[in-house]
């Protein structure tokens, strides 16, 4: 007879392990694990979440909402077509798929740290040119602030699941 986990951390690892079993097992998004579905997902996933600053900075909360949550939702669909491989621990991986991981952690997190500091680099320059030209006046709303912020704080969980999914090679998708 199995053992029967009795106490709480017993229970959330047994609960743990079935999830992670029923994501690695899924096939009902089996069509997003196809390589051109993954690079699909990633382009459009990329364009979403620029498309989130401007969508901010135009001043309609009705587009900048819409927006963030389609690329929400194609962070979803990322993290299903790579069976959330990014985000699982060590213990549920193999060799390769912890070598995957690990790769696409460093390449994701080298862009990310490349695309937040040209931010801040391009805001400092524009607030020195500001500063020392009388005639440009710069201000920033609550709506544009709201979008570079919901931009930085998607692009750090979207990134590895981005990489890892450009990078793999997909598995083959048959129709039944």
């Amino acid at each position: 007879m199995p053992h029967l986990p009795t106490t709480a951390k017993e229970r959330k690892e047994a609960d743990l392990e079935r999830k992670v079993d029923r994501a690695l097992s899924d096939q009902r998004f089996q069509w997003t694990r196809t390589r051109t579905a993954r690079r699909v997902l990633v382009c459009i996933s990329a364009l979403l979440s620029i498309g989130i600053i401007p969508a901010f900075a135009a001043g309609n909360l009705t587009i900048g909402i819409p927006v963030t949550a389609a690329t929400a939702l194609t962070w979803w669909l990322l993290r299903l077509s790579v069976r959330t491989v990014a985000d699982l621990p060590d213990r549920f991986l193999d060799e390769r798929q912890r070598a995957q991981r690990d790769r696409a952690y460093l390449s994701a997190y080298r862009i990310y740290a490349f695309v937040v500091s040209g931010l801040l680099t391009i805001g400092l320059v524009a607030f020195v040119f500001v500063q020392e030209n009388d005639e440009v006046t710069l201000t920033t709303t609550w709506q544009q602030a709201l979008g570079i912020t919901f931009f930085i704080l998607l692009s750090a969980p979207l990134l590895p699941s981005m990489v890892l999914a450009w990078c793999d090679s997909g598995e083959q998708f048959e129709r039944t």
